[in-house]
């Protein structure tokens, strides 16, 4: 029945720090255009049809409160907006919700405040309208970080699309940030296909949503995680839970490729969704394991069965497939 499997690769276009990123040269986005340009040229060999990437860019409060303008990103590397354009490559926004706290004089995530979480969306959609002309569609909020309150947000923003939840994943606090006003969320009852979100639970799918409201509805997409889920050691009672990882490129390498192996050769209509953070590839280790997978992922024969898209046209697809067999 399934012809051909959508991949929505996404990419976290930041800085190489997350705290700390005065001065911050976007190293690892260099390095990310370079080896993505190898990559995309290998696939495009083997599989016989053109590679579309999925772009997430930052253009938050912690961009513009550091470099004085929410679009630095063009200053930093004008080359990435005009390789996006050279491809047809997909963009949307990646929208932290760090906060300056003046007493400390460092940054903090303010996940607590549903405000803040609002304005940053907001700023960010602004952000990407001033250097694309139009209102992004899509989205991935840092630090994996969804709620239900922020759906309205998003549909009130014209988002269609958000890259955030992360199937299996535990709750727990942030690794780096010991002032975050709450734990990261947690996703061991997510759906692992596109869905679209019920009011009272933004983890429960709608039952039987009308055509009026798909149109306007936002698709949450998951990322694909490693299933099933394995025993880890967690930070809270009981400090050993089953959970996923996340199909991130520069972390468990060879865990994640046997899984992204797997589900290259699995024919499903669910796209298959992995992401890579631009910054991590200024650090030699996350560069050697980006490298690991993407040397497999570039000569693996069922590619040939795979397309790399947009993921409004991975979620169509989807949804296509879906109707056909109701």
């Amino acid at each position: 029945m399934y012809t051909e499997r959508c991949i929505v690769f996404a990419i976290d276009a930041e800085p190489d720090g997350r705290k700390r990123i005065q001065g911050d040269e976007w190293e690892g986005t260099q390095v990310a255009l370079r080896e993505l340009a190898q990559l995309r040229s290998r696939i495009e060999e083997l599989s016989q049809t053109p590679v579309r990437l999925n772009w997430f860019l930052r253009f938050d409060p912690q961009i513009e409160a550091t470099w004085g303008r929410p679009d630095w990103v063009l200053e930093a590397w004008p080359s990435l907006i005009q390789w996006i354009e050279r491809y047809g490559d997909f963009t949307g926004i990646h929208t932290h919700f760090w906060k300056w706290n003046d007493h400390r004089r460092e940054w903090f995530n303010d996940f607590g405040d549903p405000g803040w979480r609002a304005e940053c969306v907001r700023r960010g959609v602004e952000g990407y309208r001033s250097v694309f002309g139009v209102r992004p569609v899509a989205c991935r909020m840092g630090d994996r970080w969804m709620a239900g309150d922020l759906i309205p947000v998003l549909q009130e923003q014209g988002i269609r699309y958000d890259l955030t939840v992360e199937p299996g994943i535990p709750d727990h606090p942030p690794f780096d940030d010991p002032l975050a006003t709450a734990w990261l969320p947690d996703y061991r009852r997510a759906p692992r296909a596109p869905y679209l979100p019920s009011a009272a639970d933004f983890l429960v799918p709608e039952s039987n949503p009308s055509r009026e409201a798909m149109e306007r509805a936002v698709w949450l997409v998951p990322l694909t995680t490693t299933e099933p889920p394995r025993w880890v050691p967690v930070r809270r009672f009981p400090f050993l839970l089953k959970a996923s990882r996340p199909m991130n490129l520069v972390v468990h390498p060879r865990e994640v490729w046997a899984h992204m192996a797997r589900e290259i050769d699995r024919a499903c209509a669910e796209p298959l969704v992995f992401v890579l953070r631009s910054g991590d590839l200024c650090q030699p280790g996350f560069l050697a394991n980006f490298r690991y997978i993407a040397e497999r992922l570039g000569r693996h024969p069922g590619l040939k069965h795979c397309r790399f898209t947009g993921v409004d046209a991975a979620v169509e697809s989807f949804w296509k497939t879906q109707l056909q067999t109701a």
